[in-house]
C-alpha cells in the first residue's frame, strides 16, 4: 500500500527540533513527507543520533546549531537553511529555555534570557524567514507554547510571560502574515514527559494526576507524539482556514484535573 506523503516537497524548519516534543514533531513531519532542518542548540549526541536515524530512513535532513537567545544565530539559522534549500514551507517554533525561580528571586538577566529564547525568536523567526516562506505552498508559521500560561506552575512565572508573548504573537503574526499567504497558529501540549522532568521532577506529579484522573481508557494521557500529530494537521490543506488560534493538545484534561482520583473498578 502505497505511504501517505501529504507534505511531500514541503521544506519544513523545526527549532529544538532533535529532543522531547521538537523531536517528535520533526519525525511526524518527516514521516509525512517532508525535508527537515533540524534545530539545535546542546546536547550534540541526541541532535547527531535523530539526524542519522532520518538519513536511514531516506529522509533529506539536515541540522543547524542555533542559539536563539542570540539576535546573530536567529538570523543566520534561516540564512543556512535558506541556502541549502531555497525555501521554507514550514516555520515551528519549538525551541524554548527558562530559568525555575520565583518572581521575587528572578534577575534582570534571566527575564531578558527566557523572553529573548522564547518571543523574541518568535519575532526574529518570522522576520528573517519571510522572505524564503511568503508565497509558498503550504506555508505554516506554528509556535509551540505550554500550560504556564493557563494554570500556575510553582517557579514558572518567567516562562509563562514568555509563552504568553509567544500566543500573543501568533495572534499578531495570523493577521500580517495572511497577506504572504502564510497560516499562523500556535500549539499548547499538556504536560508530556521529556527532559525538563530532570531539573523539575514535581512535575512527574502532575503526569501522576493526570492518569489517575483520566477517562480515557487504559490510562491514557498527553505524549509528545499527540502534540507532533496536532502540528502536522495544521499543516494540511484541509486546516488552512484554522488561523490565529492557540489549540489545547491534553485530551481535555484542563476540564477535569481538578477532579479527585477515580475508581478503576468502574
Amino acid at each position: 500500500m502505497e505511504t501517505w506523503r501529504p507534505l511531500d516537497g514541503r521544506v519544513a524548519l523545526i527549532t529544538g527540533g532533535s529532543r522531547g516534543i521538537g523531536a517528535a514533531i520533526t519525525r511526524k513531519l518527516a514521516s509525512w513527507g517532508a525535508t527537515v532542518a533540524i534545530g539545535y542548540v546542546d546536547h550534540s549526541r541526541e541532535a547527531k543520533g535523530i539526524l542519522a536515524d532520518l538519513k536511514r530512513d531516506g529522509v533529506e535532513s539536515s541540522l543547524h546549531q542555533a542559539d536563539l537567545s542570540d539576535p546573530d544565530d536567529v538570523k543566520n539559522l534561516i540564512q543556512e537553511v535558506g541556502d541549502l534549500y531555497g525555501r521554507i514551507n514550514i516555520l515551528v517554533h519549538n525551541a524554548a529555555a527558562t530559568k525555575f525561580v520565583e518572581l521575587k528571586d528572578a534577575s534582570l538577566e534571566q527575564w531578558q534570557f527566557v523572553q529573548d529564547t522564547n518571543s523574541r525568536a518568535t519575532w526574529l523567526l518570522s522576520s528573517h524567514a519571510l522572505g524564503l516562506m511568503r508565497g509558498q505552498e503550504g506555508a505554516r508559521f506554528i509556535t509551540i507554547t505550554n500550560s504556564t500560561t493557563t494554570r500556575i506552575i510553582e517557579r514558572a512565572g518567567l516562562f509563562a510571560a514568555a509563552k504568553a508573548g509567544v500566543e500573543a504573537l501568533t495572534k499578531y503574526l495570523s493577521f500580517e502574515l495572511a497577506p504572504y499567504g502564510i497560516v499562523a497558529n500556535c500549539v499548547r501540549p499538556g504536560l508530556v514527559q521529556t527532559g525538563v522532568m530532570k531539573v523539575r521532577p514535581d512535575f512527574a506529579y502532575g503526569v501522576d494526576h493526570e492518569r489517575n484522573v483520566t477517562p480515557w481508557l487504559n490510562g491514557r494521557i498527553t505524549t509528545a507524539e499527540s502534540s507532533a500529530d496536532a502540528v502536522a494537521i495544521l499543516c494540511l490543506p484541509e486546516a488552512s482556514w484554522i488561523a490565529g488560534q492557540t489549540i489545547t493538545v491534553d485530551g481535555g484534561y484542563r476540564l477535569w484535573g481538578m477532579l479527585p482520583r477515580r475508581s478503576r473498578g468502574r
